[in-house]
């Protein structure tokens, strides 16, 4: 009797499944060019390692800061390889119920770009060494999660936490416990 092979996390950097999330078919097919995507978070909600992202109308105006309203859809794509797990519009099937409704709005960071590169690029390096024991469901080093829990809002901005939190419960409870 084989038994089914065991989904492997991701075995290639955050940055590229940041940039597999922006160059995925289905966001270019799906998604209104105007709308924000969240940063691709990882997960385990659908028995496989997945990273998840959520899309909102947002409006953006010069020298104001950015409106996003309430998620209309969703996906996660497989950790390990990139294979479509899940889309849904918020209409056909909410992520969860938690989270408030929007818009909201973003403030400002007055950070240069240079700084907020910076900021991911750091966070990239702490995702890849932090998110082998969330697949794996160990806790891992208290002190690493609690850094990328510290860095998370520097690039997801605190105003959209709900709703990353609201999609991805289960890596929010891996990083507070």
């Amino acid at each position: 009797m084989n038994t089914p092979p065991v989904p492997q996390p991701p075995g290639r950097p955050y940055e590229q499944i940041r940039k597999e999330f922006a160059e995925h078919p289905l966001r270019r097919s799906e998604v209104p060019v105007e709308h924000f995507v969240s940063p691709p978070l990882p997960t385990l909600r659908w028995g496989v390692p997945g990273f998840a992202v959520f899309a909102s109308p947002a409006l953006r105006r010069p020298r104001q800061p950015l409106r996003v309203d309430t998620p209309d859809r969703w996906w996660a794509l497989a950790a390990g390889g990139g294979d479509l797990l899940v889309y849904a519009t918020t209409r056909a099937l909410p992520p969860a119920s938690d989270a408030p409704a929007g818009p909201v709005t973003v403030a400002p960071t007055g950070r240069p770009i240079s700084a907020l590169r910076e900021d991911q690029r750091l966070l990239d390096d702490l995702l890849d060494r932090c998110l082998p024991d969330f697949f794996a469901e160990s806790s891992g080093d208290p002190g690493g999660r609690a850094e990328l829990a510290s860095m998370l809002p520097l690039l997801l901005a605190p105003e959209l936490i709900p709703w990353a939190r609201d999609l991805t419960p289960d890596f929010f409870s891996w990083l507070e416990q």
